[in-house]
């Protein structure tokens, strides 16, 4: 009786043991899944600005495109609205080959000329990961863009020029840090998006690749191994400083889109992965601007002019140098020098590759926008002047900081160039500033 017992229990034993090794695999698929997402930066364009937790994955975050704003949509569990009803083939599809559920074509503000280089077994981890987190039943804001470019049928002639569909394969002859750099930086990173070039048809020049983008009001730099006009002169410790953390003394500190890669995805990477990171990018062609005459981060120096003027007591509409006196010298130190040290310190305005470079639109968007970094050290913030300061003064200043503690070549920003900016970030003007008011 006790061996028939027994032998009864044994297909239960081994049905739960079954069961016990699908739920450890299940974990760590979206243990793995919730990494991957974290690479791919998923967040920052499926959750709406200031959402709180419950509507993670929600969608609703608006990206400025040339033809219009295109809005993250929903990737949350929920059957509705989100992914909570798509198979895996359609997720994958979506992912790798940017079409959606219904056979819809899907803009290329979704990345997929970079995700069709992911694993499936990747892809589907992430989808497990958004299947396991709350489902946010909302449809969110909706992309409706101009004719002709609402019309998504015409993506499928884009993609005849610009997508070239496939998985990343290895490199043999490259070492298995240079293989994952390759991996993290063509695919789940995403990094071409943003740092390649545009062509006519506004697909990746892969001609030019990591040379540098075009983002509007932004620019994302060059990070090839040109000296001048990329990161030539970093060191790899320098670049996983500025991945893990935003900001190297003496070379640069992070704002715009690069900002938000580094709090929503690369700070939260391994060392081991920010170093293949590093390693990788270290190795592309070197690409060259004959406008960038030496390393952006190798311009400026300490400038004390300011010191009279607080002695003078001029106001901030008498002169560029009081005008930065006012709304600079606080944090950025009197001759332009920053201040404090470590985590917290306030960048230096001269050797940094923002007041380096000829072009200025990451400066006078700094001054309009302000910088916020969610870092798990602690939050970086710089308040925005978009409230405080007019078109004119914006011109002003970054102009007076470029032609003393940059590169001169960038003291070239007219009030309609703020204005235009002013406008695509969608920031107010300020109350007229009367002549002779205090700031």
């Amino acid at each position: 009786m006790k061996m028939k017992f027994v032998l009864a229990a044994l297909p239960l034993m081994a049905a739960a043991s079954a069961w016990a090794d699908d739920a450890a695999g299940n974990a760590d698929m979206i243990k793995r899944g919730e990494y991957l997402a974290i690479a791919g930066d998923c967040t920052a364009c499926h959750t709406a600005p200031g959402a709180d937790k419950t509507a993670k994955f929600g969608g609703g975050y608006p990206l400025a495109s040339p033809f219009g704003v295109i809005y993250g949509t929903n990737i949350s569990s929920d059957k509705e609205f989100g992914i909570g009803s798509w198979s895996d083939d359609e997720f994958v599809r979506a992912v790798r080959e940017g079409v959606g559920k219904d056979g819809q074509q899907l803009y290329p503000a979704m990345p997929y000329d970079s995700f069709t280089k992911m694993k499936r077994e990747d892809v589907l981890a992430i989808k497990a990961y958004l299947m396991s987190q709350p489902a946010v039943h909302s449809a969110g804001p909706q992309t409706d863009l101009s004719f002709p470019f609402n019309q998504r049928w015409g993506m499928r002639v884009w993609k005849m020029f610009n997508f070239d569909k496939g998985e990343l394969k290895n490199d043999p002859s490259k070492s298995a840090d240079w293989n994952r750099g390759a991996y993290l930086v063509e695919a789940l990173e995403h990094c071409g998006t943003c740092h390649t070039p545009r062509t006519l048809t506004m697909g990746m020049n892969t001609d030019k690749a990591f040379s540098g983008g075009d983002l509007g009001s932004w620019v994302a730099f060059n990070i090839t191994p040109d000296k001048n006009a990329g990161i030539g002169t970093w060191s790899q410790q320098d670049l996983v400083t500025y991945l893990k953390t935003g900001f190297v003394a003496g070379k640069a500190s992070a704002s715009g889109a690069m900002s938000e890669a580094i709090e929503h995805s690369l700070q939260h990477l391994s060392d081991n992965d920010l170093n293949a990171i590093a390693t990788y990018i270290r190795s592309v062609p070197a690409t060259g601007d004959d406008k960038q005459t030496k390393p952006r981060d190798d311009w400026g120096q300490k400038n004390q002019d300011v010191y009279p003027l607080r002695a003078a007591g001029q106001t901030i509409s008498q002169s560029a140098a009081a005008l930065f006196n006012a709304s600079c010298a606080a944090c950025h130190g009197k001759g332009g020098g920053g201040s404090g040290e470590g985590f917290h310190a306030y960048p230096s305005l001269f050797s940094h590759t923002s007041t380096g470079s000829y072009d200025s639109r990451n400066q006078v968007s700094v001054i309009l926008n302000g910088v916020q970094r969610h870092m798990e050290k602690g939050e970086i913030m710089m308040p925005s002047f978009a409230n405080q300061l007019n078109d004119e003064q914006i011109a002003t200043l970054s102009n007076y900081v470029s032609r003393q503690f940059g590169n001169p070549a960038a003291a070239t920003v007219t009030a309609k160039d703020v204005a235009k900016m002013r406008k695509a970030a969608d920031l107010t003007s300020p109350p007229k500033i009367e002549e002779g008011t205090q700031k």
